[in-house]
Formats: C-alpha cells, sequence, structure tokens
C-alpha cells in the first residue's frame, strides 16, 4: 500500500468541527479567567496572574514597536537598501563622496540615544565632526499649546525637522506642529516659541527665520473652517515679527477657487518658504517662494504689498522643496503623487525635479534619467536643492535614502542603518559647503560643554 505524506492527508470535516469548537472554548475560558483576575478575584493564583502576562503580550509588542519605530515614524523596515550602509555601498565609499568637499547636515533617529540627533558629517572622509542631542522630555515642557494639530511630544516621535545650522554653533529647529526651539552647541535650549509650526526653516537677509505655520481655525470667516495654514517671520529671540493666512493672501489676490482644489481638513498644505537674497528681472530681495502642496501650487508672494507676483499650479504634483536658482529659474521637487484621504498614487513611478524658467515660460526636467534610474520615490515630504556645480541634492525622505546626483549619474547615496534590517528615516538634512561650515566648524571645536 502506498503511504501517503502526513501534509497531503485528508481531514474529516468531523475533525476541524471539533478543534475549531476546542479552540473557541479555549478562547471563551482563557477570557473569562483573565476578566476574573483582573477584576481582582485571583483565586488561580501564579497561574492566573501567568494568564495576565500572556494577555498583555500583545500590548507589550505593541509599546516596543511604538517605542523603537515611534509614532512619528522615526525607523523602518529596509526592504531597498541592504547593500547601502552610511556612505559605503557593497562595502565601499564611491568615488563621488571621496571627492566631495561638502557637509551633510543630517537629522535622523539615533539607536543608542533613543532619540533624533543632529549630525555634521565631512563627506569627504565620511567623519561625524559634530553631534547635538536635545532634552526632549525638557522640550516637552515648553510645548503648552494644545490644539486639533498638536501632539504630546516624546522621546519615540519627536523629529529634529529641518534643523538650521547658527552661527554661535546652536541649531533652530521645530518638529511636525510643534513650537520652534534653538538649542546651543551644548545642546541646552536658549529660545523656544509656543504655537504649531511645521516643515522647513529657512533665514532671510536680515538673519529672521521663515517658518510654515497655522491657524486654527482660519482667521478667515467664510473661507476655511478647519485648518489654515499661515507664512509666519520669527525674529532670532523667538518674536513673531510677521503671520500671513495663505487662504487670505489667496483670496485677496483673486485665487479664491484655489481653495477648493484640497483636502477638507487640510486643503493648503503650506510646506516650503524661501526668501529671496537678491533682486532680480523677476523678483525683488525679500520676495517669498512659497510651496502649497495639496493645490499642488507655487507662488511669488511679496509681503511689503501683500501682492502674489506670480502663481504657477502643476506640472509638478504634491511637490516640496521651492528655491530660487541663478536670477531667472526656480527649481521644483515634485512627489508626483496624486493624494486624498483615502491614499496616495505615485503617478510614473518616481520623484522628479522640476525646472522653471521665467525668461522663456519653459519648464523642464534635467534630472529625470538620474531619479528613474535610481528609483527615487517618496510619496511625502523629500527634499530637492540644486548644488552650485549643477547636481541635485535629494532627500528620499520616506524611504531614508539621501543622494547627490548630476543629471545622469549618481555621485553617491546615504543611508543611517540602525541593525541590517532597519535604517533611520531622515527629517530633512541639508548639504552645506565648505564655506558655509568653515567659520561655524571653528565655533564647535573650541566649544567645551559640561
Amino acid at each position: 500500500m502506498k503511504k501517503i505524506p502526513l501534509l497531503q492527508r485528508s481531514v474529516s470535516m468531523y475533525i476541524v468541527t471539533v478543534i475549531v469548537f476546542i479552540g473557541f472554548l479555549g478562547v471563551v475560558i482563557f477570557g473569562a479567567s483573565v476578566r476574573h483576575v483582573m477584576l481582582g478575584n485571583n483565586r488561580l493564583g501564579s497561574f492566573g496572574e501567568g494568564l495576565v502576562m500572556i494577555s498583555e503580550f500583545p500590548s507589550m509588542v505593541r509599546d516596543v514597536f511604538v517605542e523603537v519605530f515611534g509614532s512619528g515614524r522615526l525607523v523602518q523596515i529596509d526592504t531597498r537598501f541592504k547593500n547601502l550602509d552610511g556612505f559605503k555601498k557593497d562595502g565601499k565609499v564611491p568615488f563621488g563622496a571621496k571627492n566631495d568637499n561638502g557637509y551633510l547636515l543630517l537629522s535622523s533617529y539615533d539607536a543608542e540615544k533613543g532619540q533624533s540627533v543632529v549630525q555634521l558629517i565631512r563627506i569627504v572622509d565620511q567623519i561625524s565632526l559634530y553631534e547635538w542631542a536635545p532634552n526632549i522630555e525638557k522640550l516637552a515642557e515648553l510645548d503648552q499649546i494644545d490644539t486639533y494639530y498638536d501632539h504630546a511630544i516624546n522621546r519615540s516621535n519627536f523629529r529634529v525637522l529641518h534643523p538650521l545650522l547658527q552661527d554661535d554653533g546652536g541649531i533652530v529647529f521645530t518638529s511636525p506642529n510643534s513650537p520652534i526651539f534653538k538649542i546651543d552647541a551644548c545642546s541646552r535650549v536658549n529660545m523656544s516659541l509656543d504655537g504649531t509650526f511645521h516643515h522647513s526653516i529657512e533665514t532671510d537677509a536680515d538673519g529672521n527665520y521663515w517658518v510654515p505655520s497655522v491657524m486654527y481655525p482660519s482667521s478667515f470667516e467664510g473661507v476655511l473652517s478647519h485648518r489654515d495654514d499661515a507664512i509666519a517671520q520669527i525674529s532670532p529671540k523667538g518674536e513673531v515679527l510677521f503671520k500671513k493666512s495663505i487662504a487670505e493672501m489667496l483670496y485677496e489676490n483673486g485665487y479664491r477657487g484655489l481653495l477648493a482644489a484640497g483636502f477638507k481638513m487640510d486643503p493648503i498644505h503650506l510646506n516650503d518658504i524661501q526668501p529671496a537674497f537678491y533682486n532680480s528681472p523677476y523678483w525683488e530681495k525679500g520676495d517669498l517662494l512659497i510651496s502649497a502642496r495639496n493645490i499642488s501650487t507655487i507662488l511669488l508672494y511679496r509681503p511689503s504689498t501683500n501682492k502674489i507676483i506670480w502663481l504657477k499650479t502643476g506640472p509638478w504634483m504634491n511637490q516640496h522643496d521651492v528655491n530660487f536658482i541663478e536670477d531667472h529659474k526656480l527649481s521644483v521637487f515634485s512627489n508626483n503623487v496624486i493624494s486624498d484621504p483615502e491614499g496616495a498614487v505615485l503617478m510614473g513611478g518616481y520623484n522628479n525635479v522640476y525646472l522653471y524658467n521665467f525668461q522663456t515660460d519653459e519648464v523642464s526636467t534635467p534630472y529625470n534619467n538620474a531619479m528613474k534610474a535610481m528609483k527615487v520615490k517618496t510619496l511625502t515630504e523629500g527634499r530637492g536643492t540644486i548644488l552650485g556645480n549643477g547636481d541635485v541634492f535629494v532627500e528620499e525622505q520616506n524611504n531614508g535614502r539621501i543622494l547627490r546626483m548630476s543629471p545622469d549619474n549618481v555621485q553617491w547615496e546615504y543611508v543611517r542603518r540602525v541593525d541590517d534590517d532597519h535604517i533611520a528615516l531622515l527629517n530633512w538634512s541639508r548639504y552645506l559647503t565648505y564655506e558655509q561650515v568653515a567659520p561655524i566648524l571653528s565655533v564647535l571645536q573650541s566649544t567645551k560643554c559640561q
């Protein structure tokens, strides 16, 4: 008689029914026993305590996941970059990194400290020259705003977002929907402004900060009943010098229809404000280049006259990171996403960097080949800054990767590895030149912290 393998043997419906019934009965008895113990009627002794421990296991797994990965998503499982570790690819540092004289101001999760930190990394030799590690508990004490968009600050969710390096060795930063903070070279808090601030931080020609903010509910009655983003100018001392509703700005300049294009609860989603440092035929010093993600629109706004002097919707979609280029161009990092409350779809399969030319009124995508080849595809966030030699510095935030690319080639890639299976996500890092870092580095090297 031919012997049938165990896994190929049929099982009668009667046996299956008995097994299911016994399993169901066991679950009921287990639940009743745990409830009995939790109500204080523990007559089962150590056995009952053991049942409670077993019942708590799923929540313990959840707590561990939140502590490690963070409700703010500080770490994620690595499914794409197993051959990357820091600047090394397949165990070797690429030629492009060995010849890069710039610096990486990296904001990411540090597994040993269990929180977000900021590092100043010299790319040419991959050495971390300095590190800032803010006291998250102290920052939580300074966060007093309680709004729908605010959230409790803790070590497992706090992102040191878009750190801005200061001449005195300190850094200025936010976390999504948090106050603005400044810490000194010893990571001690020396400035905070309570409120709901988010996304980018940039300095203007006078040394003030421009930061996206929130008006909730909208200050402009009749236009928005929910969140209204605003631009805010903040002094280095933490004083609000100027604040303007985006809804008001659009309405007063004849663009009311754009307010119907975004989500009901987040119709604008302001994510970048870039101040102009010089005059050009197309903008003036002090003008602001503004990115509104959920209406796929960028605009040039003149605070001194309350005028939108130029505005364009698309071809970028759900874009981030807009910048002035030379005296007649703009760059736009486009996520190329069609998004709604139910999810997001990446059109074409990768992000792109657009250039708009005021002289010709034309849009180009010079980095298309490189972005496609490297499969850059962050659904949200993301940065794309054009460097002096024409390369582009890209932060693929959702996937934890940074790249420097020419129009056709990648110079180097970077990930911060937590372990073999996980990498740290990124918090809007910056590429800095030697000229930007050199005077500050001397300050940092002479700093002595207790």
